[in-house]
């Protein structure tokens, strides 16, 4: 098990690394709203299990709320997803209409060892948020093509209405623009 956890520690640091140093590259002209083509479509089905070991199959997850849903493919994407996150949960999270959730997808190759990394997110996630934690491993090349997930160093945010349709989307970093925008759009959707 130790050398487990130190094979993937020398792999992980080397792929975040790597995408870090990618992603800022690819940074530089900040985020955008993109994939026009996608919005008023459903959210595809995704199963899997949460950091709390719960099984959730999304949209059916949602509940009847408005959902921010957040993907990200690199553990150097999560500064991104916390730029859309923190906001969202600070102008939402009295509200009980509304809810997140974070979506790790990993590679199906990763999945050996996924306890371990589970284990982590775990030790670095406040527990009240395991629920909303829901880390897919296996082929994720479906939903990017269906998303519209092209950069998988780029964290990617969708907004969906309480029946699951998608009204909005984004990647990258929050900006001041984009961050209004997403609010306005949530508010609509109540």
């Amino acid at each position: 098990m130790k050398a487990e956890q130190e094979s993937f520690k020398r792999v992980t640091s080397e792929e975040t690394e790597y995408s870090e140093k990618k992603a800022i590259n690819k940074l530089e002209a900040g985020p955008e709203k993109i994939g026009k083509n996608i919005v008023g479509q459903p959210f595809p089905e995704i199963t899997s299990k949460s950091l709390s070991g719960n099984v959730v199959t999304f949209p059916e997850a949602m509940g009847g709320k408005v959902t921010l849903i957040c993907i990200a493919f690199v553990r150097s994407a999560q500064n991104m997803i916390d730029s859309w996150v923190e906001p969202f949960e600070r102008e939402f999270r009295k509200d009980s209409r509304f809810a997140v959730y974070e979506i790790p997808m990993i590679s199906k190759a990763w999945k050996v060892i996924s306890r371990v990394i589970d284990s982590g997110m775990r030790g670095g996630i406040p527990v009240d948020k395991h629920d909303n934690v829901v880390t897919f491993y296996g082929d994720y090349s479906g939903y990017q093509k269906i998303l519209g997930m092209e950069d998988t160093n780029l964290a990617y945010v969708f907004l969906l209405d309480p029946k699951g349709i998608i009204h909005w989307k984004g990647q990258g970093y929050a900006l001041p623009e984009t961050e209004k925008e997403l609010f306005e759009t949530a508010k609509t959707l109540v």
